[in-house]
């Protein structure tokens, strides 16, 4: 007589705490007002306008502005740009916000986004806006929660993981492999959002007594990991404002803000400091720049070596042919200075009237 099959353990689901995303909703209204203004102040693509409005501008941050850091996470470069990070985070801040509370959903936004901003600060010179670190953060903090439960959730918590996963490889390789790109603030971004999604992320347990699933990750839990982030966010700055003001490209551009305010003296001795210690930074405007600081200091044979370096940079520099044909003038090396007015003439064909009377002058001298 056979026993009967005795009835296997059976599964009872629970629904997870989830919370409503409200601050998700006020981050997109901050990033689009933000946009609204940076176009009425002359358009988000000016580099002046995001410079003025708080964009990420090293050396600035070097000399002191770091509410850039900040800042910089609420402007985009272009309708694209403001599109493509303003749909990935409705789609990934709005989950990640339902399961995390908006006071830790906002913690990993900003402190993610800071970090971001601060790898593109010690690594890059490139002028550099956008939410991109801050979204990868949040993206970071999802592979954390994923990671941490992915056995209690299951084939699907497993496959949510695959996707997260997909998704970051996928925006990894078109930030290596696309021009324009600050994939340090992306990278700064995803490893501090995945190391403070796995220190916040909830950890569920059971209550007995009312039959439902309770977050047991207080901020009572939490709060060394903010702190050590916090530190880490310091100490990184400090130690990259520190590289800066000793680096040769922080002195240039030091020398050329110099010229700017016509500081001459202060201009000339750093931008030359600046090429002597490191040539591979010299560039056309560099020695534009120098050759109009030696102009205002009365030295014309130095002027003239500096645009002569800079036109071997770069030929088509209209404003190193014009002020190189007025310094050859003044040199009374007439052949050299009608040269160089043709040339500016050439590349700037409707400035015949400004130019003629040069050339004018040049007939009666040579």
């Amino acid at each position: 007589m056979n026993e009967p099959a005795q009835p296997g353990p059976s599964r009872i689901s629970y629904a997870l705490p989830l919370h409503r995303p409200v601050v998700t909703w006020i981050l997109l209204v901050a990033v689009g007002l933000m946009f609204l203004v940076e176009t009425l102040t002359g358009g988000s693509t000016q580099t002046e306008v995001l410079v003025r409005l708080g964009a990420k501008v090293t050396p600035l941050i070097a000399e002191g502005q770091y509410w850039r850091l900040f800042t910089a996470m609420f402007l985009h470069i272009g309708i694209v740009h403001l599109g493509f990070n303003g749909y990935a985070l409705l789609a990934i801040g709005t989950e990640l916000e339902r399961l995390f509370d908006w006071p830790r959903f906002l913690a990993i936004y900003f402190l993610s986004g800071l970090f971001g901003n601060v790898a593109s600060y010690a690594f890059s010179y490139n002028v550099a806006a956008g939410a991109s670190g801050a979204i990868f953060g949040l993206i970071g903090a999802l592979a954390a929660f994923f990671t941490l439960h992915r056995e209690r959730l299951g084939a699907w918590g497993r496959a949510r993981l695959g996707n997260i996963v997909f998704l970051i490889a996928i925006n990894l390789f078109l930030g290596f492999t696309q021009a324009g790109i600050d994939n340090l603030a992306h990278l700064g971004g995803l490893v501090s959002g995945f190391g403070l999604g796995w220190a916040l992320a909830p950890r569920y347990a059971m209550d007995p007594v009312h039959l439902r699933v309770v977050d047991r990750n207080q901020l009572s839990r939490y709060w060394p990991a903010l702190l050590l982030a916090l530190a880490l966010l310091l100490a990184s700055t400090v130690l990259s404002t520190w590289a800066h003001r000793t680096s040769p490209r922080m002195e240039l551009f030091q020398g050329q803000q110099a010229a700017e305010q016509e500081n001459w003296e202060e201009a000339a001795s750093k931008l030359e400091h600046a090429l002597i210690q490191d040539p591979a930074l010299a560039d056309a405007g560099a020695y534009f720049y120098l050759g109009l600081a030696r102009n205002q200091l009365g030295q014309p044979q130095l002027a003239t070596s500096a645009y002569e370096r800079a036109l071997e940079l770069e030929p088509d520099d209209s404003a190193s042919h014009w002020n190189l044909a007025l310094t050859y003038m003044e040199l009374e090396r007439y052949a050299d200075a009608r040269q160089h007015f043709e040339s500016y003439l050439a590349l700037n064909p409707d400035a015949t009237r400004e130019v003629q009377p040069y050339l004018d002058q040049l007939d009666r001298l040579e």
